[in-house]
């Protein structure tokens, strides 16, 4: 049996398939993720996985990466430092930019030239190329970025300086990334190259832990062998969050394709993502730690909020929650473990929204511990202990819906026309209090919610992606788009033949990146029908306009290739009846003696007036008054937010 891993700051989470019957297992992270890994697939019985990790993502926020140096063309050795001329924050004079992971001594400029054609200006020597090997060797380098001006065009120069460096590890950009913006292509190949010796050993020593390979989850969407990772390690700075999004996307297709918005609540963070008519969006503009990522990842807005999130006074007196996090050591004071601040799960305890254990009875929580904590925060902030409950509770979920309005709001959707589909430990919890904070008239709690990125990690195929750069007019750009498009084909069948994969069973989707002359930034239009007319739709759709008489440039040729794994749904239980517990339970108007049902008990058709709470081993679904929930032909839990 293969399952799905979903590596968390607070807990691993585990989804199989044993026959007909979807299992599940959620262990508590271990600083050693492989640890936690190897004893979730042990409680399984699982032979093999699909792994989802936050690694890389922590690697470049810690700046914890490989000692790198950067390689460019003569003349563009501070490209790295210079960057754009945007300003995060415009009016503040004090502005400082993070540093960038390669330090100003590690950049080396190599005595060469190619021009936009792809022409050699400056054609680079093997001499030149000893010199660049001896220069790095000399700064005790652990791994190269090599990103020579316009090598996208020309790659003959990069391959010259990667066989002088030898056994050293090497990043080049005509691989990584071959696309124009030199900042955003040497900025994604650095990131590549820092994480490149990091992940190598990290994937390695889980290939011999589990004693197997294993695919792992890109970014992008879509899974891939470890060792193909290895070998492009920047693929992995969103892995986690994107298997939720694949879930969601699977889930659409049962759905009559509703529009969905991602809401993933763990312990630590809190992730959205919008999928209109159940279609994941892509990005190629995203930022990790202020540093440009151009390749094409879904697109998600995380926020430090999570069940783990410390509460804390700001030195104006205000309350604030997150962005640190208590994780899974020592973890939230209920836990009992030396936790010593407030966090979210202390405040859902007290308040009732929280049962009295987690992971199905496993781990026991301590009230009165949350309970003493929560009384000195109140006492802090001369508030009564229901008052900071709430407080809490609305800070974190006010942070939240800022998120959530940013992934909506950046692509021209009305949150309003949207579904909240709530998952993660923690998101259903607050996902109704967070729907009525936006406009949100229906929240959707799917099957297994507390390890539905690991479901959607388990079910995501295999894919890959591949791009370039193809600058020139609409009309002039036909055969240059059909013959980039044919050899990504050519290549993708030969991968997939090399790994044992049915072509015939492969899917292509081709696309290209276009603009209004002049531009800066580019819309992805799929190639179906009359590019022209979807270009102008989706303009208008993201900007409100599109202008009928600006020529239309052709910027990127795109293909992306999937191979479909293996999909099943838990099924819904059928029988109903629920016999519910009761507990009090704080909402903003007060406490009320609230039914607590179990899950596993509602059967399709079954119907619930809040207040009320929906517990299952793994997540705590929350109906507040005057909401009311239907359990669908699916088995999801849909619940009708008032106004």
């Amino acid at each position: 049996m293969d399952v799905g891993v979903d590596v968390g700051g607070t807990f691993t989470d585990f989804v199989g398939f044993r026959g007909r019957e979807v299992v599940t297992a959620k262990v508590p992270s271990t600083p050693d993720p492989s640890r936690a890994v190897v004893d979730g697939m042990r409680e399984l019985g699982a032979g093999g996985m699909a792994h989802g990790t936050t690694v890389a993502t922590n690697a470049i926020l810690q700046r914890k990466g490989a000692r790198t140096v950067f390689v460019t063309t003569a003349g563009f050795e501070d490209l790295l430092i210079i960057g754009r001329q945007d300003r995060p924050n415009l009016y503040d004079f004090h502005v400082t930019r993070a540093s960038p992971p390669v330090d100003s001594e590690m950049c080396l400029g190599a005595d060469e030239r190619v021009d936009a054609r792809g022409r050699p200006l400056r054609p680079l020597t093997e001499r030149e190329a000893r010199r660049i090997a001896r220069e790095v060797r000399s700064r005790k380098a652990e791994s190269v970025a090599i990103c020579l001006l316009f090598s996208f065009m020309r790659p003959s120069h990069e391959r010259i300086l990667r066989d002088a460096l030898g056994d050293l590890p090497v990043s080049m950009s005509h691989e990584v990334l071959p696309e124009f913006r030199e900042y955003e292509r040497a900025s994604t190949t650095v990131l590549d190259a820092y994480l490149k010796p990091l992940v190598g050993r990290y994937l390695t020593e889980l290939r011999a832990a589990i004693r197997k390979d294993f695919f792992v989850m890109k970014s992008g969407g879509g899974v891939a062998v470890h060792s193909a990772v290895a070998r492009r390690p920047v693929d992995l700075v969103l892995s986690g969050p994107a298997g939720g999004v694949a879930a969601g996307a699977a889930l659409s297709r049962g759905s009559h394709s509703r529009n969905f918005v991602t809401f993933d609540m763990g312990g630590t963070s809190a992730d959205f993502s919008a999928l209109p008519k159940g279609e994941p969006t892509w990005t190629t503009d995203a930022v990790i730690d202020t540093f440009p990522i151009a390749i094409p990842v879904i697109d998600i807005e995380s926020v430090g909020a999570g069940g783990g999130s410390l509460a804390w006074i700001d030195p104006g007196g205000a309350l604030r929650v997150g962005p640190e996090s208590a994780g899974a050591t020592p973890g939230p004071m209920a836990y009992g473990a030396g936790g010593s601040q407030v966090t979210v799960t202390d405040a859902d305890l007290v308040g009732g929204s929280l049962g009295p254990s987690l992971l199905g009875g496993r781990l026991p929580l301590d009230r009165s511990l949350s309970t003493k904590g929560i009384e000195a925060l109140a006492s802090t902030l001369h508030l009564s202990r229901d008052e900071a409950i709430l407080g809490v509770q609305r800070v974190v979920e006010a942070s939240m819906a800022k998120a959530m309005r940013l992934v909506l709001a950046r692509r021209g959707l009305d949150p309003r026309d949207f579904a909240l589909l709530a998952f993660g430990g923690a998101g259903p919890m607050h996902a109704c209090a967070l729907a009525q904070q936006l406009g949100v008239r229906t929240v959707l709690v799917p099957f297994l919610p507390g390890a539905f990125s690991a479901y959607g990690i388990l079910i995501s195929p295999i894919r890959a992606e591949y791009g370039r750069s193809v600058l020139r007019p609409l009309e002039r750009a036909e055969t240059v788009i059909e013959s980039a498009i044919e050899e990504f084909r050519d290549r993708a069948i030969s991968v997939l033949r090399t790994q044992g994969h049915d072509v015939g069973r492969a899917q292509f989707e081709s696309s290209v990146d276009l603009r209004f002359k002049g531009q800066s930034y580019e819309i992805n239009v799929p190639i179906r029908g009359d590019l022209r007319r979807a270009f102008h739709r989706a303009h208008r759709l993201r900007y409100g306009y599109a202008s009928r008489s600006e020529a239309i440039e052709v910027v990127a040729a795109r293909l992306v290739v999937r191979m479909p794994r293996p999909f099943r749904r838990p099924r819904a239980p059928l029988h109903r009846g629920s016999r519910p517990r009761s507990r009090r339970v704080l909402f903003d108007d007060g406490w009320h003696d609230v039914p607590v049902h179990e899950r596993s008990r509602l059967g399709v058709g079954s119907e619930i007036d809040g207040p009320a709470i929906v517990a299952e081993d793994h997540a705590t679904t929350v109906v507040p008054p005057g909401a009311h929930l239907t359990v669908d032909r699916l088995g999801l839990l849909e619940v009708e937010v008032p106004r």
